[in-house]
C-alpha cells in the first residue's frame, strides 16, 4: 500500500518553477522521494489553477512556453481531488477555525480527510497551523 501526502502550491509550484524560489532542493529532494517510493501525492483541483496564476503573474514565460510548461504538469505525480461539497465544507471550517484564506484551508481539509501529512513551504499558512501533527514545513520533511 502506498503513503499518502498533501503539498500544497508553494512546494509544488518548486517542481516547475526553478527561479526566484527558496528551498529548492529540499523541494526536488521530495519530488525524488515521490518518484521512487510508493507515496502517492494528492491536492485538491484549486491548486491547477494557483498554479495557472503564478506562471502566468509571477514569471517572464512567452505564451509557447506558458502552454508547455501547462501542459508538463500531467506529467508531474498528483492525484487531484475534485471540489466535492463535504471537502469544502471541512475547508470552511478549519479555515475559521485557524483563521486561514479558504485556499489554504482546502490543503489542510484534504490532509484531515486522507488522514495523511500536509507539506508547505508557505511561512504564514505553516505558522498557524504548525501545532497540528500532520502539519511539516518542506524545510523539515526529511525522509518520508
Amino acid at each position: 500500500m502506498a503513503g499518502k501526502i498533501v503539498v500544497d502550491t508553494s512546494v509544488l509550484i518548486k517542481w516547475i518553477k526553478t527561479k526566484d524560489e527558496e528551498l529548492l532542493e529540499e523541494a526536488r529532494r521530495l519530488l525524488r522521494q515521490v518518484e521512487t517510493k510508493p507515496i502517492d501525492v494528492h491536492v485538491p483541483a484549486l491548486l491547477l489553477y494557483e498554479i495557472g496564476n503564478i506562471l502566468l503573474l509571477k514569471t517572464d514565460l512567452a505564451a509557447p512556453e506558458l502552454d508547455q510548461t501547462i501542459n508538463d504538469l500531467e506529467s508531474l505525480p498528483f492525484i487531484v481531488a475534485p471540489p466535492a461539497t463535504p471537502l469544502l465544507r471541512r475547508a470552511a471550517g478549519v479555515g475559521k477555525q485557524y483563521n486561514l484564506t479558504f485556499y489554504d484551508a482546502s490543503f489542510l481539509a484534504l490532509a484531515i480527510e486522507l488522514d495523511c501529512l500536509l507539506i508547505t513551504a508557505d511561512g504564514r499558512f505553516f505558522n498557524r497551523i504548525k501545532s497540528l501533527p500532520r502539519v511539516r514545513h518542506l524545510s523539515k520533511v526529511g525522509v518520508l
